[in-house]
């Protein structure tokens, strides 16, 4: 049977209408996009959605985001506290540099021997009794009795370092007294020990009052002493 206008027309404004029920349909269901694409906020949210934000509540989300964020910033105080502390400990643990200082009377106990070897020597031997690091500058210088003048140093008995005393520990000098070459010989009763400036220039603090071995000793004018030395070997060598 052939189609009539009237017919063809009805089928068309049928399906028309079908087209617009599922377009109202699908717009109630989506909600209605405007010109710039937004999504009208009015409209009910899409399928899915309500359930899903009911498995993650916004609260839930915004406690958890809040915690990772604490736990972040928690993280970075404790690494950033425990860098500052160990820092703090290592420059606390570190060891100050040891203060040392010139020996002196104050803090050197002297005391003079007779050595048997060489004839005409005395053995001079300070030790720090002090809890403090000390040095022994050049050679003691010398007095005995009233003399004028220091005795002289023996310039080949010089180290190549200062001597260094360590609490407890001990330097060492060698008296040349007389040699039978000596001329103007006396005989001393005293001795002054003086302690030799870092400059080299005079003494520094008190000086040492050491008692001699013997009630005198023969002094001439060969007369000399050696530098400090780190063993009593060494300094009677000369």
């Amino acid at each position: 049977m052939t189609a009539t206008p009237r017919s063809r027309r009805l089928r068309t404004l049928a399906a028309a209408l079908v087209t617009t029920a599922a377009l109202s349909l699908t717009a109630c269901q989506t909600g209605t996009a405007d010109a710039t694409g937004v999504v009208d906020s009015t409209q009910p949210p899409a399928p899915g959605t309500e359930s899903a934000e009911k498995q993650s509540p916004a609260t839930g989300t915004d406690s958890d985001t809040s915690g990772a964020s604490n736990d972040s910033n928690d993280s970075g105080s404790s690494v950033n506290s425990g860098g500052s502390g160990k820092e703090a400990t290592q420059v606390a643990g570190r060891k100050a540099p040891a203060k040392t200082t010139s020996c002196t009377a104050k803090g050197t106990k002297v005391t003079v021997t007779d050595a048997p070897r060489p004839i005409n020597h005395l053995l001079i031997k300070a030790t720090n009794t002090s809890d403090t690091t000390c040095h022994l500058y050049y050679a003691p210088y010398l007095r005995f009795d009233q003399a004028q003048s220091a005795v002289p140093f023996i310039e080949e008995s010089k180290p190549q370092a200062v001597v260094t005393l360590e609490p407890g520990e001990s330097g060492y000098a060698g008296v040349l007294t007389s040699t039978p070459d000596g001329s103007h010989p006396y005989d001393a009763t005293s001795l002054t020990l003086y302690y030799a400036a870092r400059s080299g220039q005079g003494s520094t603090g008190a000086p040492s009052h050491p008692a001699l071995p013997f009630d005198s000793v023969r002094i001439d004018s060969s007369n000399a002493v050696t530098y400090w030395q780190t063993s009593a070997a060494d300094a009677l060598m000369w």
